[in-house]
């Protein structure tokens, strides 16, 4: 259940080829439980655990005895996944190209602060 003065989930809603899903705004510093994960993507426990064996994401680190904690980003990215899957499949390799693709594209999107680089005019 989504706690409703953290605003976590807006109630706009976006269409994809299988689902509506609904915009994913969480707090800059939220840190959700593999269980909240689940809840908050729609998908079984278990299955975000076969995503973090293939390395498609990446839970927190030091989450400790707690066990697996995401933030914001890991959300979103769990929530990327889940889409891809409905046009790969279990094609996790195609998947994961996709998920590095898309990380690159946004980094050069950002602009050379952002990737390091210089321009020189």
């Amino acid at each position: 259940m989504i706690n409703p003065a953290t605003k976590a989930v807006s109630n706009e809603m976006v269409a994809t080829p299988s689902r509506w899903l609904q915009l994913f705004d969480p707090p800059a510093d939220a840190v959700y439980s593999i269980e909240a994960a689940a809840k908050l993507a729609g998908v079984p426990r278990r299955t975000i655990l076969v995503y973090c064996k293939h390395r498609l994401l990446s839970p927190l680190f030091g989450t400790g005895a707690e066990g697996y904690s995401f933030d914001g980003d890991g959300i979103r990215s769990l929530r990327r996944i889940e889409a891809l899957r409905t046009v790969c499949g279990d094609d996790f390799t195609g998947i994961r190209i996709i998920l590095d693709l898309t990380r690159e594209l946004e980094r050069l999107q950002a602009g050379p602060s952002r990737t390091g680089v210089f321009r020189s005019t």
